[in-house]
């Protein structure tokens, strides 16, 4: 460490100890990842070679291959959409505006004549 080393010798002990603390925190924050990653890997490979083998594999028993989730498509093989128009609102009487405009009445939030804001 002496080379890379901005410390001075006397600290060379706690600086081999700050290193070994910040190696141990990345092990633990990207370790769990990790491990799922390779799992969900393993996991896919079992199932895709198990579906060939006879009698107990899913084209022994009907079923469809199995494959990789699609990010363009729903499993029911409709297509997705992806937007913003049903986060952005308009500003338009729509079914949720009117929805939010009766829980407001009901709790006498803004309405008028309440007397929640009657403070003057």
């Amino acid at each position: 460490m002496s080379w890379f080393s901005i410390l001075p010798n006397s600290l060379v002990v706690l600086e081999t100890w700050i290193v070994r603390l910040f190696i141990l925190l990345g092990v633990l924050t990207i370790g769990p990842w990790a491990i799922l990653l390779i799992y969900d890997l393993i996991l896919y490979i079992i199932r895709a070679a198990t579906y060939e083998i006879p009698f107990i594999g899913g084209r022994a028993r009907g079923r469809q291959r199995p494959r990789a989730p699609s990010l363009a498509e729903r499993p029911s093989g409709r297509p997705r959409t992806f937007s913003l128009g049903g986060a952005i609102s308009s500003g338009g009487e729509n079914e949720e505006n009117e929805g939010f405009k009766q829980r407001k009445s009901q709790f006498g939030v803004g309405a008028e004549g309440s007397d929640a804001l009657e403070d003057e």
